[in-house]
């Protein structure tokens, strides 16, 4: 059955996908060529030559000037500066390409939109998908950017309550994000990067996450903190919570539970047995799959669920700037992650105010 729906959605995604690509292929060529060209521009050439002779200039302590030294060096810099602007060049290619693209591919799966990292105008401050029972104020919950259109994000602060960070967070920046609803569930998938800053001379960065950030809104109010985390997760589990044993052999060797044994009037073991039924942990399981990422974390309190996908590579990525647009294989990986997503909410049923 889990098999059945996660190929449901592939294929839902792969017939849209091929129309809206039939429609805009020609243009995204176009944007692909003018981005490919600029990589030989004038200016382009112009920082490749200028970080190229940063390599010829000579070291503070450099007495003696080796002159064949500095021209490997600067051969070094001149192929480093053509990898990085590469690099950036492809970054906007595949931004123009998906915005272009999602908005489109979205509207078959209910009231879902997305948001690039270059729309947004507020990174810490942006508000939640109404979603934020715990600690926010309700007429914070949607603000405007400048175009009037209103942004939904996953607040800092409903990372720092989920109990999987204890750390104040002082540090982040996201890049694509996607709301909305999908069987009458709020949900919020948003890449981001956030961490804190040390009280030193440097005030020197530490990461405390790094990945996709999913948050679903649980028509059914949960007493009990559960938190679920890989194995080896370097998370510090808070004072108070007692580990579960769950049936499930497979689940049990790849996660670990983790209930806050004073919620529930004690019934959190039993709370939580019941809530992570064999359903939800294959689904479960199945996400950590598509995003292809080795180490997960989920807290579910109240009326949400959040999970944290560890990873340091940019997800939902289009075709690379030298990859053919047209090759359909490349994108497998997009239908997986989005498919994945979804069938969780259809499987699980979230919508419903009876079962999990």
């Amino acid at each position: 059955m889990l098999a059945d729906c996660m190929d449901k959605y592939k294929n839902d995604f792969a017939i849209k996908f091929a129309k809206i690509m039939q429609q805009q292929l020609d243009i995204w060529k176009d944007v692909q060529n003018s981005n490919r060209l600029s990589l030989l521009s004038l200016q382009s050439f112009g920082f490749y030559f200028f970080i190229a002779a940063l390599g010829m200039v000579p070291g503070k302590n450099e007495h003696n000037y080796n002159l064949k030294f500095h021209l490997i060096l600067a051969a070094v810099c001149f192929v480093g500066a053509v990898i990085a602007n590469i690099h950036s060049t492809n970054k906007i290619y595949q931004d123009t390409i998906k915005a272009t693209l999602f908005p489109e591919l979205l509207k078959i799966f209910g009231n879902l939109q997305y948001r690039s990292s270059s729309s947004l105008t507020s990174k810490l401050n942006a508000s939640s998908i109404i979603l934020d029972d715990e600690t926010d104020n309700a007429a914070s919950l949607a603000r405007k950017t400048t175009d009037n259109n209103i942004i939904y994000d996953i607040k800092s602060s409903v990372f720092q309550n989920s109990q999987l960070y204890d750390k104040k967070i002082t540090e982040r920046t996201d890049d694509d994000a996607f709301y909305g609803t999908y069987n009458d569930v709020a949900l919020t998938m948003v890449e981001t990067d956030f961490g804190w800053n040390a009280k030193d001379r440097y005030r020197t960065y530490h990461r405390m996450f790094k990945g996709l950030a999913m948050r679903f809104k649980i028509n059914k109010k949960i007493k009990s903190r559960v938190l679920i985390l890989t194995k080896f997760s370097m998370t510090k589990i808070p004072k108070g919570f007692e580990k579960v044993e769950l049936e499930s052999v497979k689940f049990n060797k790849k996660y670990n539970v983790w209930v806050d044994s004073q919620s529930a009037k004690g019934e959190g073991q039993i709370e939580a047995r019941y809530l992570l039924n064999t359903a939800f942990l294959e689904r479960l399981m199945q996400i950590q799959t598509s995003f292809r990422v080795h180490q997960m974390c989920c807290s579910i309190f109240g009326n949400s669920m959040l999970v944290m996908l560890h990873t340091r590579k940019d997800l939902f990525e289009m075709n690379h700037l030298f990859g053919r647009i047209d090759d359909t294989t490349q994108y497998r990986h997009l239908f997986n992650e989005f498919a994945s997503v979804l069938s969780f909410i259809d499987v699980l049923n979230l919508s419903s105010k009876t079962k999990l």
